[in-house]
């Protein structure tokens, strides 16, 4: 009996270059390549596709779930990284009959147009939803009508090997970073006049269409650059505090780098959105300020600036955090338990 084989699409180029990068320690390990390692998942990525693709875009998930049809013969199962490619292929999927078991992640499903697609998905037997926060678990059930017994969370993730504490002295420096639903803009009102400095790594190489509230005129005390994976670690690693300032929203936006400013031991200071409420518990891993408050995330930055007992207690108990709840192993154990699951139960009949 042959292995049983699981096919993911992934949403970026795995090639040479990524794979050196993350071998030699310059960026942090991906799922999709322990995945690939641990367990024997191929991957479908944008180097395998026709022509030089560098960001999403609706055409481009079109084509990547055209080229996964192609390969269903072959699999027993198929994992997509995201609702933008795993709609497409779940409707391609339904229309054409093929019932593989499939494993979509969904981010943020609560937009404007994706419900409607969702919907048609829903009905369709071998799709299995992954989402990453309670909240988008319980729209998923309650307004698209997904069985619950297709649905389940799985906690999102931080390299916690790559995003780690370091032995550097801590400077008078905030660092904050990602562009997806941040709000900058408060950001900027709460810290104009410190003295410390402010950091802003304004780069989102996910989402960068996502809705952000940049500052007008920047504080003399406040920067913005673009940064590498490990020229982020290093600006984490000598700041005090990082802060996450997000907009209202009702999913994980912000997830990525409020995990990774965990991993790194940092005092959190972050907006109390739905989603982010998961991640950080007020006054144990982190601090949680009302979205859009000014004068609360300054009174939050400048009491932890002043208190450097209080920083490294919250830091600390933010990396035990990632390391026991939010690591990348417990990321990969769980989404290949997921894998495992579907491909042990038949699809029902057409």
């Amino acid at each position: 009996m042959r292995a049983a084989r699981t096919l993911m699409l992934v949403s970026c180029r795995v090639d040479g270059r990524l794979r050196e990068e993350v071998a030699s320690g310059h960026r942090p390990h991906p799922e999709f390549l322990r995945l690939e390692r641990d367990h024997g998942v191929d991957l479908l990525d944008w180097s395998r596709l026709a022509g030089s693709v560098e960001r999403r875009s609706p055409r481009q998930s079109i084509a990547h779930a055209r080229a996964a049809l192609r390969r269903l013969e072959d699999v027993d199962a198929v994992f997509s990284d995201g609702e933008h490619v795993g709609i497409p292929l779940a409707l391609a999927m339904r229309a054409l009959r093929r019932r593989v078991p499939h494993l979509m992640l969904g981010h943020h499903l609560s937009t404007r147009i994706k419900p409607q697609l969702m919907r048609l998905v829903s009905g369709f037997e071998t799709t299995t939803v992954l989402l990453h926060s309670q909240g988008q678990r319980d729209f998923a059930e309650r307004s698209l009508r997904i069985p619950s017994s297709r649905l389940a969370v799985v906690p999102y993730f931080a390299d916690d090997g790559f995003w780690r504490p370091a032995a550097v002295a801590q400077e008078p420096l905030i660092v904050s970073a990602g562009r997806e639903h941040r709000d900058y803009r408060t950001l900027a009102l709460a810290c104009a006049g410190m003295s410390e400095q402010v950091a802003i790594a304004a780069g989102s190489p996910h989402s960068p269409g996502a809705r952000w509230a940049e500052p007008g005129q920047l504080p003399a005390n406040v920067s913005t650059c673009l940064l590498r994976h490990r020229e982020l670690r290093d600006l984490y690693a000598r700041a005090r505090v990082v802060v996450v300032p997000l907009l209202p929203n009702d999913f994980q936006g912000g997830v990525t780098t409020v995990l990774e400013g965990m991993a790194m031991g940092k005092a959190m200071v972050v907006s109390a959105t739905e989603g982010q409420r998961e991640i950080v518990r007020d006054g144990v891993t982190g601090v949680l300020v009302p979205p859009g408050d000014a004068s609360a995330l300054r009174h939050a930055i400048r009491r932890l600036l002043s208190d450097p007992r209080e920083r490294a207690r919250l830091g600390a108990n933010a990396r035990s955090a990632v390391e026991t709840q939010f690591s990348l192993d417990l990321y990969v154990a769980r989404l290949a338990a997921h894998l495992g699951d579907i491909r042990h139960v038949p699809p029902a009949a057409a």
